[in-house]
């Protein structure tokens, strides 16, 4: 098969596919991490070693939050207070805008490869909407007299106000106050409007309809709350209960996109009230190490970091996180993008074999991600399928594989309970904010496509 055969096919199977898309999309501000930046900040006491604090207020908060995420090599994100939201829009001039939130980015790739999605968010403003790819193939759910329409996204009511995150990228060498970066990443400062509630108005009680017309759900934003806004038990209870009222319409699968908060209530309420809701949780290591922790499960020994050479065993401390995280909160599935690979740990989920073409897939849709900076059409994954599956996550698998009882096939494994799939990685990335978004929609999409044509037993 030639490289691209593949990803045409996969490409084809969505087709027409509808999935529902909530909560948050923003506009994220580039900015990179230069010389340039660094006379906009005030130096941090510790540069590299001071964490940021939970609520970013000032530019000294902020230099914290990029150069700790520099030192430590991996991506993270922080909560600005409004005020300080308000204050950096005047301070800093963004190198570039793009569509961005989980929301944003999911229903973009979903659109661009060929799907129907049906999206919700709030404060949707004429410049959030612009930034849409194809937003003629994206509908808004409208209530009208007890019953939900799907009307064109142009038709969407929009606000004044745009939500705007400021995305801090490096490279590997870049420098900051010192501190020079290990790994590609990026530092979101993040904006938390009063408006977010996790309520979509006279759409909540009649969430049912929805999930009778569409395929699955793509469910995310339930980190962005903030203790002077919101009663975080509230506003997860109501939002739990619009997941299951999403449900009751059919047989719906919903995959629940983690995010890093720095806020531990938050995420406990998160844990206790949301993710148990969903087929499927999604997570980056950094996400699946916190959830770990917040679970208070200890099954890992020495548990993985990113902050040293990547080491195949460590592939086996992920599948033990996964399966006891499974097992903890009661999902079908739970899975984890690492760097080298995609790993999902599952039971009574979907078609093994449906779970590793959509792991496969999402490896092709994440290289084209780095390599170009975008997935702008579905030809733009001839560039990510030229990547080869990364050695080194083939050699992961193959442990895991000879730790599970199992064999792998083209450095692939599948079994009715694991499933990896190498990844395809680029050294050098135009851009990885984003990616982790591109990854669970692309193999969440193509796994509900490819589902009832594979078989239960495959």
């Amino acid at each position: 098969m030639s490289p691209d055969a593949g990803f045409e096919s996969d490409v084809r199977a969505l087709d027409g596919l509808s999935v529902f898309v909530a909560y948050n999309a923003n506009v994220d501000a580039i900015v990179r991490v230069d010389d340039e930046l660094a006379s906009s900040l005030e130096r941090p006491a510790a540069p590299g070693v001071e964490p940021p604090p939970s609520r970013l207020d000032s530019t000294r908060d902020l230099a914290a939050g990029i150069t700790h995420a520099m030192a430590a090599g991996r991506g993270d994100e922080a909560a600005m207070t409004d005020a300080f939201a308000g204050r950096i829009e005047s301070k800093l001039e963004p190198d570039s805008r793009r569509m961005g939130g989980q929301t944003g980015i999911m229903t973009d790739l979903a659109a661009t490869l060929g799907a129907s999605p049906v999206a919700y968010t709030y404060l949707l403003s004429d410049r959030q909407r612009s930034l849409f790819r194809r937003p003629e193939a994206v509908r808004y759910p409208r209530v009208e007299d007890g019953r939900v329409r799907f009307v064109p996204l142009a038709d969407a009511p929009t606000a004044e106000r745009t939500k705007t995150n400021w995305v801090f990228e490096f490279t590997v060498g870049d420098e900051l106050f010192g501190v020079r970066a290990t790994e590609n990443g990026r530092f979101i400062a993040a904006s938390r409007p009063p408006e977010f509630d996790l309520r979509a108005g006279d759409l909540d009680a009649h969430a049912d309809q929805v999930g009778e017309v569409v395929d699955g759900a793509l469910l995310a934003g339930y980190h962005n709350l903030v203790p002077e806004h919101h009663d975080y038990a509230r506003a997860h209870r109501h939002a739990r209960d619009v997941v299951r009222r999403l449900r009751s319409g059919g047989d719906l699968h919903v995959h629940v996109e983690y995010a890093v908060t720095h806020d531990d209530d938050l995420r406990a309420s998160i844990y206790e009230r949301i993710l148990p809701e969903a087929n499927v949780v999604g997570t980056d290591t950094r996400e699946l190490a916190l959830l770990h922790d917040d679970a208070d499960l200890d099954v890992t020994g020495a548990e993985p970091t990113e902050e040293t050479p990547f080491e195949a065993s460590e592939i086996v401390t992920h599948y033990r996180m996964l399966s006891a995280l499974r097992d903890a909160l009661g999902v079908d599935c739970i899975r984890v993008h690492a760097m080298q690979y995609h790993l999902a740990v599952m039971d009574s989920y979907l078609p093994p074999e449906a779970v590793r073409r959509g792991l496969a897939f999402a490896a092709v849709n994440a290289a084209t991600k780095a390599a170009r900076g975008d997935v702008a059409a579905p030809e733009d994954l001839a560039t990510g399928a030229t990547y080869e599956p990364s050695a080194k996550g083939r050699e992961a698998i193959e442990l895991l594989a000879d730790h599970v009882g199992a064999t792998t096939d083209d450095g692939a494994l599948r079994t009715p309970t694991v499933v990896a799939c190498p990844n395809r990685v680029v050294d050098d990335p135009a851009r990885t904010v984003g990616i982790g978004d591109v990854v669970s929609a692309s193999s969440f999409l193509l796994e509900l496509a490819v589902a009832d044509d594979i078989g239960p037993g495959s």
